[in-house]
């Protein structure tokens, strides 16, 4: 976890357009809002999707950077923190075919410990996040972008449910706890997003 963070940082810092490094590399943005589509045990479910892209354009073809956003499940809200890669098949054309993969972390940083009225705590944490993509960038007259995309994504995350024997327990401690479960769960995704990159 903390070295998702690390790179996270880091690559925040070199794409910032206010650092210069020589010739400094153009900076790439790609926002996009859809929708996330998928089964579990409940049934089908359609969910809110929203994601941003920056970083720095490596070339006309390949843009490297980090991507963050919001995607809602239910009532569940996870944050994608994750390093992601663009590459444009055909940059010199007006419509465009674009791909991208995203790895990272889905954090749960929105989503508070639950108490229920006996006494049994509940709370996510977050998990691996990875997502492929293919697209169409459309152009405008502004040279800006346009985009259509369909992703696969696929994110993991825990839901731990305890009953503390202790005033002030800690998850790390078993002996706090009368019992202590942790569920993973994994949401698979068929994503459609409309984006506009610049």
């Amino acid at each position: 976890m903390k070295i998702i963070y690390i790179i996270f940082a880091a690559t925040l810092y070199l794409a910032c357009p206010s650092n210069s490094w020589g010739q400094a590399l153009p900076f790439a943005h790609h926002s996009e809002m859809g929708i996330l589509t998928g089964r579990d045990d409940l049934g089908n479910r359609t969910n809110f999707s929203f994601q941003t892209f920056n970083g720095f354009q490596l070339s006309r073809k390949y843009a490297f950077g980090f991507v963050t956003g919001l995607d809602q499940y239910g009532s569940l809200s996870v944050m994608p923190i994750a390093m992601g890669g663009r590459a444009v098949l055909n940059p010199e054309d007006r419509w465009q075919l674009f791909a991208g993969l995203d790895l990272g972390f889905g954090s749960t940083i929105l989503e508070p410990t639950v108490v229920t009225e006996w006494n049994e705590h509940r709370w996510q944490e977050g998990g691996f996040m990875g997502q492929g993509t293919a697209g169409l960038r459309i152009k405008t007259k502004s040279d800006n972008f346009w985009t259509l995309s369909l992703s696969y994504k696929r994110q993991v995350y825990h839901l731990t449910t305890g009953n503390p024997r202790v005033n002030d327990p800690d998850p790390s401690r078993p002996e706090d706890w009368n019992y202590y479960a942790i569920d993973k769960i994994t949401f698979n995704n068929v994503v459609y997003r409309l984006g506009y990159w610049f």
